[in-house]
């Protein structure tokens, strides 16, 4: 990922991109009422979704060495989802626990719950919160708050759906900088170690919500 502005200042611009898209569950001003992709999710918004280890994953990438892809996954994650489509605002909200992090080798999900990257022990839980949700053409988008590590920055999930005549999901992606977040910054003599100069920047994430 590459550095980002200040905390808070998030890596999307609101302002002329929003120009393309409406809140979703806005009349349509042609007159074509609700764009029927996004009909579904009104209609499951209308109650809480609940989101639970059994219908929701955490998938995240890096580049290490330049050419090689680090993935691991979040097995602890929790949050709602509710889209109401009557007027009233959107909430979305996403916990993960850091300590849940696997890459599928256990002295690299140390050093990741550890002090210089996640600092599970000081800051236990990553949490997205968004309160709009936006409909594009191609995709529905959620602006949002995320915070890791106790920096918050304003992120925006790119959703789409997938589907096959026996499930239904959500699928959101977005990509990180993990250094905005302070993740694997190491200070003083220790930024000079190798380790931390072959990781990557770009973090990218997908969570799937399966419905």
């Amino acid at each position: 990922m590459e550095p980002g502005p200040a905390p808070g200042g998030g890596r999307t611009t609101p302002g002329s991109a929003r120009a393309g898209r409406r809140r979703l569950g806005a009349v349509d001003p042609s007159g074509d009422g609700l764009d029927g992709r996004a009909d579904w999710l009104v209609e499951l918004g209308r109650a809480p979704i609940r989101l639970t280890p059994d219908n929701v994953s955490v998938a995240m990438s890096i580049r290490w060495l330049g050419g090689m892809i680090v993935r691991g996954t979040f097995d602890d994650v929790r949050g709602t989802i509710h889209v109401p489509g009557d007027g009233r605002p959107a909430a979305v909200t996403v916990e993960v626990a850091a300590d849940s992090v696997r890459t599928g080798i256990s002295l690299r999900d140390r050093h990741l719950r550890g002090p210089v990257f996640l600092d599970a022990a000081r800051h236990p839980v990553i949490t997205f919160r968004g309160g709009d949700v936006m409909r594009w053409p191609t995709h529905i988008a959620v602006p949002g708050s995320l915070t890791i590590r106790g920096v918050t920055r304003t992120e925006e999930l790119r959703c789409m759906r997938e589907e096959s005549s026996e499930w239904r999901a959500l699928v959101g992606d977005v990509t990180l900088s993990r250094r905005a977040y302070g993740v694997g910054v190491p200070r003083g003599l220790r930024r000079l170690d190798p380790l931390f100069v072959v990781i990557g920047d770009d973090v990218r994430v997908s969570i799937r919500v399966t419905l």
